[in-house]
Protein backbone atom coordinates (compact mmCIF):
# COMPACT_ATOMS: atom_id res chain seq x y z
CA UNK A 1 0.00 0.00 0.00
CA UNK A 2 0.82 3.79 -0.97
CA UNK A 3 1.86 5.81 1.90
CA UNK A 4 0.87 9.07 1.00
CA UNK A 5 1.65 12.03 2.16
CA UNK A 6 -0.08 15.47 2.82
CA UNK A 7 3.03 17.27 1.98
CA UNK A 8 3.27 15.58 -1.06
CA UNK A 9 -0.31 16.86 -1.34
CA UNK A 10 0.29 20.14 -1.03
CA UNK A 11 3.16 20.31 -3.34
CA UNK A 12 1.14 19.23 -6.16
CA UNK A 13 -1.55 21.67 -5.24
CA UNK A 14 0.61 24.53 -4.75
CA UNK A 15 2.23 24.13 -8.15
CA UNK A 16 -1.05 23.57 -10.23
CA UNK A 17 -2.43 26.49 -8.03
CA UNK A 18 0.24 29.22 -7.95
CA UNK A 19 -0.85 32.43 -6.17
CA UNK A 20 -2.69 35.14 -8.34
CA UNK A 21 -2.08 38.05 -7.27
CA UNK A 22 2.00 38.48 -7.31
CA UNK A 23 3.10 42.03 -9.05
CA UNK A 24 4.68 41.52 -12.42
CA UNK A 25 6.32 43.74 -14.35
CA UNK A 26 3.59 45.00 -16.40
CA UNK A 27 1.53 45.94 -13.60
CA UNK A 28 1.52 49.74 -12.41
CA UNK A 29 2.52 49.37 -9.13
CA UNK A 30 0.86 51.52 -6.80
CA UNK A 31 -2.30 50.06 -8.65
CA UNK A 32 -1.58 46.34 -7.77
CA UNK A 33 -0.21 47.49 -4.05
CA UNK A 34 -4.06 49.03 -3.33
CA UNK A 35 -5.84 45.68 -4.90
CA UNK A 36 -3.84 43.31 -3.15
CA UNK A 37 -4.38 45.41 0.14
CA UNK A 38 -7.96 45.09 -0.67
CA UNK A 39 -7.40 41.26 -1.17
CA UNK A 40 -5.64 40.90 2.04
CA UNK A 41 -8.39 42.93 3.38
CA UNK A 42 -10.89 40.41 2.27
CA UNK A 43 -8.92 37.44 3.63
CA UNK A 44 -9.77 38.99 7.70
CA UNK A 45 -11.43 36.94 9.64
CA UNK A 46 -14.25 38.94 11.84
CA UNK A 47 -12.59 40.75 15.25
CA UNK A 48 -15.30 42.59 18.08
CA UNK A 49 -15.59 45.64 17.62
CA UNK A 50 -13.17 48.09 19.53
CA UNK A 51 -14.06 49.85 23.04
CA UNK A 52 -13.02 53.17 24.16
CA UNK A 53 -9.20 53.60 25.36
CA UNK A 54 -9.22 52.94 29.33
CA UNK A 55 -5.13 52.68 30.71
CA UNK A 56 -4.69 51.09 33.83
CA UNK A 57 -1.55 51.13 35.87
CA UNK A 58 -1.48 47.88 37.53
CA UNK A 59 2.25 48.37 38.83
CA UNK A 60 5.76 50.38 38.27
CA UNK A 61 9.41 49.28 38.65
CA UNK A 62 12.44 52.42 38.90
CA UNK A 63 15.06 51.07 37.12
CA UNK A 64 18.45 52.64 36.98
CA UNK A 65 17.87 54.24 33.24
CA UNK A 66 14.12 53.90 33.07
CA UNK A 67 11.05 53.13 34.43
CA UNK A 68 8.59 49.92 33.80
CA UNK A 69 5.37 50.41 33.97
CA UNK A 70 2.69 47.59 33.70
CA UNK A 71 -0.30 48.42 31.74
CA UNK A 72 -3.93 46.78 30.73
CA UNK A 73 -6.64 48.72 28.50
CA UNK A 74 -9.39 46.70 27.05
CA UNK A 75 -9.37 46.12 23.41
CA UNK A 76 -12.66 44.67 23.07
CA UNK A 77 -15.63 43.54 25.47
CA UNK A 78 -14.54 40.24 25.46
CA UNK A 79 -10.53 41.02 25.89
CA UNK A 80 -7.93 43.26 27.99
CA UNK A 81 -4.31 43.69 26.85
CA UNK A 82 -1.41 43.46 29.44
CA UNK A 83 1.99 45.37 27.67
CA UNK A 84 4.88 46.77 29.43
CA UNK A 85 5.36 50.15 28.32
CA UNK A 86 9.37 51.56 29.06
CA UNK A 87 10.40 55.42 29.64
CA UNK A 88 13.44 56.71 29.64
CA UNK A 89 15.23 58.48 32.27
CA UNK A 90 16.14 62.06 31.54
CA UNK A 91 13.67 63.59 29.30
CA UNK A 92 12.88 67.28 29.76
CA UNK A 93 9.95 68.79 30.69
CA UNK A 94 7.71 68.60 27.64
CA UNK A 95 10.30 66.51 25.57
CA UNK A 96 8.35 63.76 23.32
CA UNK A 97 10.20 60.86 22.16
CA UNK A 98 9.86 58.58 19.18
CA UNK A 99 7.79 55.59 20.49
CA UNK A 100 9.08 51.56 19.36
CA UNK A 101 6.45 49.12 19.30
CA UNK A 102 8.36 45.84 20.23
CA UNK A 103 6.83 42.22 19.90
CA UNK A 104 7.66 39.49 21.33
CA UNK A 105 7.96 36.04 19.44
CA UNK A 106 7.74 32.20 20.89
CA UNK A 107 10.30 33.15 23.38
CA UNK A 108 9.41 31.49 26.41
CA UNK A 109 8.67 34.19 28.85
CA UNK A 110 6.91 36.52 25.90
CA UNK A 111 7.14 40.28 26.85
CA UNK A 112 9.37 39.55 30.10
CA UNK A 113 12.49 38.12 27.70
CA UNK A 114 11.98 41.16 25.88
CA UNK A 115 11.96 43.37 28.96
CA UNK A 116 15.15 41.88 30.01
CA UNK A 117 13.02 40.14 33.57
CA UNK A 118 13.33 36.55 32.91
CA UNK A 119 15.50 33.96 30.68
CA UNK A 120 18.71 36.94 30.76
CA UNK A 121 21.10 34.64 32.51
CA UNK A 122 23.79 35.02 29.54
CA UNK A 123 25.03 37.35 27.58
CA UNK A 124 22.84 35.79 24.51
CA UNK A 125 19.86 36.12 26.84
CA UNK A 126 20.93 40.25 27.20
CA UNK A 127 20.67 40.58 23.57
CA UNK A 128 17.36 39.45 23.11
CA UNK A 129 15.96 41.77 25.48
CA UNK A 130 15.38 44.27 22.39
CA UNK A 131 12.61 46.58 24.58
CA UNK A 132 15.79 46.80 27.61
CA UNK A 133 18.26 47.36 24.76
CA UNK A 134 15.73 50.13 23.42
CA UNK A 135 14.49 51.95 26.19
CA UNK A 136 18.18 52.79 26.74
CA UNK A 137 18.70 53.76 23.10
CA UNK A 138 16.27 56.62 24.39
CA UNK A 139 13.35 54.88 22.75
CA UNK A 140 10.19 54.63 24.92
CA UNK A 141 8.69 51.24 24.06
CA UNK A 142 5.67 49.66 24.16
CA UNK A 143 5.99 45.71 25.04
CA UNK A 144 2.52 43.97 24.65
CA UNK A 145 1.67 40.14 25.15
CA UNK A 146 0.12 37.69 22.43
CA UNK A 147 -2.29 35.14 23.52
CA UNK A 148 -0.64 31.92 24.39
CA UNK A 149 2.28 33.59 26.28
CA UNK A 150 3.40 35.25 29.76
CA UNK A 151 0.32 37.38 30.36
CA UNK A 152 -1.93 35.90 28.27
CA UNK A 153 -1.41 32.13 29.45
CA UNK A 154 -4.06 31.41 31.85
CA UNK A 155 -4.83 28.79 30.00
CA UNK A 156 -1.81 26.86 30.11
CA UNK A 157 -3.24 23.91 32.04
CA UNK A 158 -5.54 23.00 29.19
CA UNK A 159 -3.19 22.71 26.64
CA UNK A 160 0.05 20.82 28.43
CA UNK A 161 3.73 21.07 27.85
CA UNK A 162 3.97 19.46 24.91
CA UNK A 163 1.60 20.83 22.25
CA UNK A 164 2.08 24.69 20.92
CA UNK A 165 0.11 26.94 22.69
CA UNK A 166 -0.13 28.83 19.10
CA UNK A 167 -1.81 26.16 17.23
CA UNK A 168 -4.14 24.67 20.25
CA UNK A 169 -5.81 28.08 20.63
CA UNK A 170 -5.95 28.76 16.98
CA UNK A 171 -7.72 25.19 16.48
CA UNK A 172 -10.06 26.32 18.83
CA UNK A 173 -11.16 29.96 17.26
CA UNK A 174 -11.20 28.14 13.78
CA UNK A 175 -14.73 26.64 15.38
CA UNK A 176 -16.12 30.39 15.73
CA UNK A 177 -14.86 31.61 12.05
CA UNK A 178 -12.18 34.08 13.58
CA UNK A 179 -8.22 33.71 13.21
CA UNK A 180 -5.75 34.59 16.22
CA UNK A 181 -3.72 36.29 14.01
CA UNK A 182 -6.16 39.31 13.18
CA UNK A 183 -6.53 39.57 17.13
CA UNK A 184 -3.05 40.08 17.37
CA UNK A 185 -3.37 42.69 14.60
CA UNK A 186 -6.00 44.16 16.57
CA UNK A 187 -3.61 44.06 19.75
CA UNK A 188 -1.22 45.88 17.83
CA UNK A 189 -3.58 48.47 17.10
CA UNK A 190 -4.77 48.86 20.51
CA UNK A 191 -1.21 49.27 21.73
CA UNK A 192 0.16 51.90 18.71
CA UNK A 193 -3.22 53.56 20.53
CA UNK A 194 -2.06 53.51 24.03
CA UNK A 195 1.62 54.45 22.97
CA UNK A 196 0.53 57.73 20.71
CA UNK A 197 -1.36 58.72 23.98
CA UNK A 198 1.70 58.74 26.05
CA UNK A 199 2.65 62.11 27.00
CA UNK A 200 6.12 61.51 26.16
CA UNK A 201 5.75 59.92 22.80
CA UNK A 202 5.48 62.17 19.93
CA UNK A 203 2.95 60.17 17.92
CA UNK A 204 3.88 61.46 14.43
CA UNK A 205 7.33 58.75 15.03
CA UNK A 206 5.92 55.66 15.74
CA UNK A 207 8.26 52.72 14.80
CA UNK A 208 7.65 48.63 15.14
CA UNK A 209 10.30 45.72 15.28
CA UNK A 210 10.33 41.88 16.39
CA UNK A 211 12.11 38.50 16.22
CA UNK A 212 10.89 35.75 14.62
CA UNK A 213 6.77 35.64 15.33
CA UNK A 214 7.73 39.26 16.18
CA UNK A 215 9.24 39.84 13.17
CA UNK A 216 5.95 38.37 11.35
CA UNK A 217 3.34 40.62 13.48
CA UNK A 218 5.92 43.61 12.99
CA UNK A 219 5.21 42.96 8.95
CA UNK A 220 1.62 42.53 9.85
CA UNK A 221 1.08 45.48 12.03
CA UNK A 222 3.23 47.21 9.39
CA UNK A 223 0.99 46.68 6.90
CA UNK A 224 -2.43 47.78 8.50
CA UNK A 225 -1.31 50.42 10.15
CA UNK A 226 0.37 53.54 8.22
CA UNK A 227 1.07 55.46 11.69
CA UNK A 228 3.93 53.17 12.03
CA UNK A 229 6.58 54.96 10.09
CA UNK A 230 9.37 52.26 10.25
CA UNK A 231 9.57 48.91 10.74
CA UNK A 232 12.07 46.22 11.24
CA UNK A 233 11.21 42.54 11.10
CA UNK A 234 13.66 39.65 11.91
CA UNK A 235 13.97 36.29 11.80
CA UNK A 236 10.95 35.90 9.10
CA UNK A 237 12.33 35.85 5.91
CA UNK A 238 11.29 32.53 4.88
CA UNK A 239 7.91 31.96 2.68
CA UNK A 240 4.54 30.32 4.07
CA UNK A 241 5.41 28.23 1.20
CA UNK A 242 8.14 26.59 2.28
CA UNK A 243 6.78 26.65 6.10
CA UNK A 244 3.59 24.48 4.39
CA UNK A 245 5.39 21.70 2.46
CA UNK A 246 7.65 20.90 5.88
CA UNK A 247 4.22 21.32 7.88
CA UNK A 248 5.80 23.53 10.38
CA UNK A 249 4.32 26.72 10.48
CA UNK A 250 2.05 27.61 13.66
CA UNK A 251 -1.10 28.42 13.42
CA UNK A 252 -1.58 32.11 13.88
CA UNK A 253 0.83 33.77 11.16
CA UNK A 254 -1.62 34.46 8.37
CA UNK A 255 -5.07 34.25 6.74
CA UNK A 256 -6.74 32.10 5.35
CA UNK A 257 -6.17 31.20 1.70
CA UNK A 258 -3.13 33.56 1.71
CA UNK A 259 -1.11 31.49 -0.91
CA UNK A 260 -4.13 31.69 -3.87
CA UNK A 261 -2.66 35.44 -3.70
CA UNK A 262 0.84 35.64 -2.56
CA UNK A 263 3.44 35.04 -0.02
CA UNK A 264 5.76 36.70 2.23
CA UNK A 265 7.64 38.59 -0.65
CA UNK A 266 4.41 40.45 -1.51
CA UNK A 267 3.76 40.93 2.22
CA UNK A 268 6.67 42.86 2.58
CA UNK A 269 5.95 44.59 -0.48
CA UNK A 270 2.73 46.16 0.72
CA UNK A 271 4.84 48.30 3.39
CA UNK A 272 6.66 50.54 0.57
CA UNK A 273 8.08 52.97 0.51
CA UNK A 274 7.70 53.36 4.57
CA UNK A 275 10.93 52.75 6.24
CA UNK A 276 11.83 48.70 6.33
CA UNK A 277 14.78 46.64 7.67
CA UNK A 278 15.08 43.27 7.13
CA UNK A 279 17.47 41.47 9.15
CA UNK A 280 18.39 37.42 8.59
CA UNK A 281 21.44 35.47 9.98
CA UNK A 282 23.50 33.04 8.03
CA UNK A 283 23.00 30.65 10.75
CA UNK A 284 19.22 30.88 11.26
CA UNK A 285 17.75 27.02 10.44
CA UNK A 286 14.51 28.28 10.16
CA UNK A 287 15.44 30.16 6.79
CA UNK A 288 15.78 28.87 3.61
CA UNK A 289 18.46 30.59 1.83
CA UNK A 290 17.23 30.47 -1.67
CA UNK A 291 13.76 32.16 -0.22
CA UNK A 292 15.21 34.34 1.30
CA UNK A 293 16.98 36.13 -1.07
CA UNK A 294 14.06 35.98 -3.44
CA UNK A 295 12.55 37.65 -0.46
CA UNK A 296 14.89 40.07 -0.65
CA UNK A 297 14.74 40.49 -4.30
CA UNK A 298 11.14 40.75 -4.88
CA UNK A 299 10.82 43.76 -1.84
CA UNK A 300 13.72 45.91 -3.28
CA UNK A 301 12.15 46.15 -6.86
CA UNK A 302 9.27 46.92 -4.98
CA UNK A 303 11.12 50.20 -3.14
CA UNK A 304 12.35 50.83 -6.95
CA UNK A 305 8.93 50.44 -8.63
CA UNK A 306 8.18 53.72 -5.99
CA UNK A 307 11.68 55.60 -6.35
CA UNK A 308 12.16 54.81 -2.33
CA UNK A 309 15.37 52.21 -2.62
CA UNK A 310 17.08 54.03 0.35
CA UNK A 311 14.20 53.50 2.44
CA UNK A 312 14.99 49.71 2.06
CA UNK A 313 17.52 48.56 4.50
CA UNK A 314 18.37 44.47 4.42
CA UNK A 315 21.09 43.42 6.81
CA UNK A 316 22.21 39.46 6.39
CA UNK A 317 24.21 39.10 9.48
CA UNK A 318 26.41 36.38 10.49
CA UNK A 319 24.67 35.58 13.73
CA UNK A 320 21.52 33.09 13.66
CA UNK A 321 17.56 33.35 14.81
CA UNK A 322 18.28 36.64 16.26
CA UNK A 323 17.17 40.54 15.85
CA UNK A 324 20.55 42.93 15.85
CA UNK A 325 19.88 45.94 17.96
CA UNK A 326 23.23 47.46 16.71
CA UNK A 327 21.77 47.44 13.33
CA UNK A 328 18.19 48.50 13.85
CA UNK A 329 19.27 51.08 16.36
CA UNK A 330 20.98 53.47 13.66
CA UNK A 331 18.01 52.37 11.42
CA UNK A 332 15.67 53.64 14.14
CA UNK A 333 17.51 56.67 14.31
CA UNK A 334 17.87 57.72 10.60
CA UNK A 335 14.00 57.48 10.21
CA UNK A 336 12.44 58.40 13.64
CA UNK A 337 14.90 60.39 15.61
Amino acid sequence: MRNDSFADYLLRYGDAHPPAGRYRDKDDFAVWQKRFRGQLEDLRGPVPERVPMQVVHEDAVREDDHTRYLLRFDVNRFASLPAYLLVPHGLAEGEKRPGILMLHGHCTHGMDSLCGLKGVIDDEGRRRSYALLAVRSGYVVMVPAWWGWTGRDGHAALVGAKRDPCNVIQMAASMYGFNVLDLHIQDAQAALDALAARPEVDPARLGCAGNSYGGRTAMWATIFDDRIKACVASGCMNTFRERSLKLAACGVQYPYGLLRLGDVPELFSMIAPRPLQLQAGVKDRLITPSDRDEIAAVVRRAYRALNAEDRLDYVLHDDAHIMLWERAEPFFKRHLM
